[in-house]
């Protein structure tokens, strides 16, 4: 699933590319693809123009005109492309959007079809109704609040991390990757780790994700940009998806193992469990 770096690189790429585009129709071939029905999406879109594009967690929301958001969700294996209208569609193309008087169309690709595509009704600045839920964002909470709000929860870390009303936008990949730096155990409850900890793990998060986004990404599966082009952070990845090989740092082997009903990646020299 893409997180916060793909979906932000996602973003920054389309951002002047479909910035003041009128919306001239929308081709839903997979319904399933829309939260509610797809008749009324592809009415409410029409005509509308893109103001600007932002990310909320692994949120893709397209601020247009007549106070609407778009939100898009790609979850497992979906992608956003930008291509030439003329160019062949590819297979699992669900939702295509084409705009006034320019020759491109944005697709949505989309092999396991879970992803999600919803309007909602609010002015530019305004919050959206839908996303409340969401914990605040990786790279803006303070250090402090960070701390504050790990150490009221009991649960371990790992999950503590995965979990959008904690922290909107941290995935599988970047979890274990700043538990690794941070040199944590997954499975340490976060209620137990002393601020020191918290700390490294803070900064650690903060460090992987602003790399990997410099990056373009991870593409460790399916994960391409709009423009088609792969992300590189998967050849700085030290623990995620290298089970069975030496560590980086120490040489020991990476373990997988389920933590909170997820995969979990980690070195268990660096991340001793106390």
């Amino acid at each position: 699933m893409p997180e916060l770096p793909e979906v932000e690189t996602i973003v920054r790429g389309l951002q002047e590319k479909l910035r003041n585009l009128e919306i001239s129709r929308v081709e839903v071939r997979h319904a399933k693809c829309i939260h509610g029905s797809a008749e009324s999406l592809t009415a409410s879109l029409k005509k509308k123009k893109i103001h600007h594009l932002e990310r909320r967690g692994k949120y893709i929301v397209f601020r247009l005109s007549g106070r609407l958001a778009l939100l898009v969700h790609l979850r497992m294996t979906g992608k956003l492309r930008f291509v030439p209208s003329l160019s062949p569609r590819e297979k699992h193309t669900h939702v295509i959007f084409s705009f006034k008087g320019f020759p491109w169309q944005l697709r949505f690709v989309d092999p396991r079809k879970f992803g999600r595509f919803f309007v909602e009704s609010k002015g530019i600045q305004e919050g959206l109704e839908s996303l409340a839920d969401l914990g605040p964002e990786p790279l803006e909470i303070s250090a402090k609040a960070f701390i504050r709000r790990a150490r009221s929860k009991r649960r371990a870390i790992k999950p503590l991390l995965l979990d959008q009303r904690f922290l909107a936008g941290v995935g599988n990949i970047y979890a274990d990757e700043a538990l690794h730096r941070a040199q944590i155990h997954p499975r340490q409850r976060a209620q137990s780790l002393g601020e020191e900890a918290l700390l490294r793990l803070y900064w650690a998060l903060r460090r992987i994700l602003q790399e990997a986004i410099h990056a373009g990404g991870s593409s460790v599966r399916t994960y391409v940009d709009a423009c088609g082009s792969a992300g590189s952070f998967q050849n700085r990845l030290r623990v995620y998806g290298r089970e069975g090989q030496p560590c980086r740092v120490c040489g020991a082997e990476v373990v997988r193992e389920r933590v909170g009903g997820r995969s979990s990646f980690f070195c268990r020299r660096c991340q001793s469990r106390k």
